[in-house]
């Protein structure tokens, strides 16, 4: 069996290795799609930064048609020398403002205010047209601009964010007032500005607009979880001084994704206004998961040949194996027991015929039946010349078999055959008294309890001394009795007795029958049915 438990070996350490891999490839599989994740958040927020860059540039160019326009510049120049002039030149800055800002296209404005050199709203168009009076002065991007300066801001007004750009107005070679382009940050403007992954805007603790290059924005559980990480974020010392933070894993029971977080540049940041980039994690939970997603295209690359001859290899080798070292030496060492079957009781097995554990088998075979043959010997040599070991003792009644009274389909009875008549003995000795051929000894009591008495056998047909013998009608009519007696017995019994038939009862009964003339020179041979062990049993007792 030694190929075979190499063999068994060799195929456990290869599923062994391959388990190993499997698992192993499944943690690289998920380290993996973890550094892609980290990595593609640090790539996408540097492209965040460049997209408010250049939306802001943007703005600021298709601004610069409003603030060029002549009649813009030629009103603001009145309002900032007379004040009293706004009421008057209000209407048609407005309508002017309102013709520019739909020419802006994609980047029309929400709020469009034109403010004169002092930073007074001189009028607005878009959300609450027409409003004026308030005084945008002292935001660094309005003090800027009426100085000269374009510039381009965050800032949060009430609940609202909003991406601002304001650029000044000159006539004459004066600053006479700035135009300011205001965007409300929401779901739509987030989605134009998202790269590759999910981008939100955060006001505290609150998300204010989610979206994805899909459209797609976040869910109630997403914001939730999200709530809760940026109060955590903002009280972080570390993440106000750098003004960003690293990629974190977010878990929770329905959600895992990675997220980076980032305060916006303006204004807004010290009113705690961000924005946040986050990736869903999807890790293979079980090796299995490589089966599952794989797609039709993976399937069709696997060289199924290779595989199915590969498979077939192995299990072909394993069974050679098996037939090699186990099947065959068994089926050797079984036609060699077969063929004991028809060989002379002493004959062995040839152990030199067989090797290892199978040798170890035929020597213990060996073994055993060499004790079986010596107990049958000792047996056949102590009792087997006895009659009374075949037919029992005469105390007990000549009895002619001890066993069920049973026939085989081919022919052989249990009733064991009569044996052959003994040699004349040795004469007596003389003064010594002979005990009658078929008298029974004096009894013995045994160490137990003393034995049940015989039934007495039914009567064999009369004869007295000097009479002639039963006719052969008589005799068979008792033979007849004692089969109908036996037969019913059996049945009782529930024994069967297809095969028992008269004929057959009436050949064994005359063989022991003349059997037992022979041994004790009686004149008839009685014969009693009785149960034994559960079993129908027969008796023969010589009468003289």
């Amino acid at each position: 069996m030694f190929a075979s438990r190499v063999w068994t070996l060799l195929l456990a350490l290869i599923a062994g290795a391959l388990i190993a891999i499997v698992l192993l490839a499944t943690d690289l599989v998920n380290r993996e799609r973890l550094e892609n994740a980290t990595a593609l958040l640090y790539k996408e927020s540097d492209k965040v930064e460049i997209s408010l860059t250049l939306h802001a540039r943007k703005r600021l160019d298709v601004l610069l048609t409003a603030t060029a326009d002549e009649d813009v510049r030629k009103m603001l120049a009145e309002v900032s020398a007379n004040a009293d002039k706004a009421a008057s030149v209000r209407e048609k800055l407005l309508k002017v403002l309102l013709e520019k800002n739909a020419a802006f296209g994609k980047y029309k404005a929400d709020i469009l205010i034109a403010l004169d050199s002092k930073g007074n709203a001189i009028g607005q168009v878009g959300t609450n047209p027409h409003s004026r009076g308030y005084n945008l002065a002292g935001f660094p991007a309005v003090d800027g601009s009426l100085r000269g300066y374009v510039r381009d801001d965050v800032w949060k007004l009430d609940n609202e964010v909003f991406l601002v750009a304001v650029r000044p107005v000159i006539q004459g070679g004066r600053y006479v007032g700035a135009l300011v382009h205001a965007l409300v940050v929401n779901d739509k403007l987030a989605s134009e500005l998202s790269p590759k992954v999910q981008l939100a805007f955060f006001s505290g603790n609150a998300v204010i607009a989610s979206g994805s290059p899909e459209g797609r924005a976040l869910s109630s559980t997403q914001r939730a979880v999200l709530a809760e990480q940026l109060d955590k974020m903002l009280a972080d010392k570390k993440f106000r001084e750098k003004g960003y933070s690293d990629v974190e894993r977010v878990q929770s029971k329905s959600e895992d994704f990675m997220a980076v977080y980032a305060q916006v540049h303006g204004e807004a940041a010290a009113n705690d206004v961000g924005y946040l980039l986050l990736v869903p994690v999807s890790l293979m939970a079980t090796p299995t998961e490589f089966y599952e997603k794989a797609g039709v295209q993976d399937i069709n690359k696997l060289p199924r040949g290779l595989l199915i001859g590969g498979i077939a290899i192995v299990v072909l080798l394993g069974w050679l194996w098996n037939y090699l070292e186990a099947e065959r030496p068994v089926s050797k060492l079984h036609k060699a027991v077969k063929a004991l079957e028809t060989s002379d009781p002493k004959d062995q097995l040839n152990i030199y015929k067989f090797s290892r554990r199978i040798r170890k088998i035929a020597i213990s075979f060996n073994k055993v039946a060499d004790i079986k043959v010596k107990a049958a010997v000792e047996t056949a040599a102590g009792a087997g010349k006895s009659i009374d070991s075949i037919l029992g003792r005469a105390s007990e009644g000549a009895r002619m078999s001890s066993a069920s009274f049973k026939f085989a389909e081919a022919s052989a009875d249990d009733i064991p055959d009569a044996p052959p008549a003994p040699a004349a003995g040795p004469r007596p000795v003389s003064g010594a008294q002979p005990r009658p051929i078929g008298s029974p000894p004096p009894p013995t009591p045994s160490a137990g309890s003393p034995r049940p008495p015989v039934p007495p056998p039914p009567a064999a047909p009369a004869t007295q001394a000097g009479s002639p013998l039963p006719t052969p009608e008589e005799e068979q009519a008792y033979f007849r009795k004692i089969h109908a007696e036996f037969v019913a017995l059996k049945q009782k019994l529930g024994e069967p007795v297809d095969q028992l038939t008269f004929e057959r009862f009436e050949v064994t009964l005359k063989k022991n029958r003349d059997a037992l003339v022979a041994r004790y020179g009686c004149k008839v041979v009685q014969f009693q049915v009785y149960e034994k062990d559960g079993k129908a049993s027969l008796k023969a007792t010589p009468v003289k």
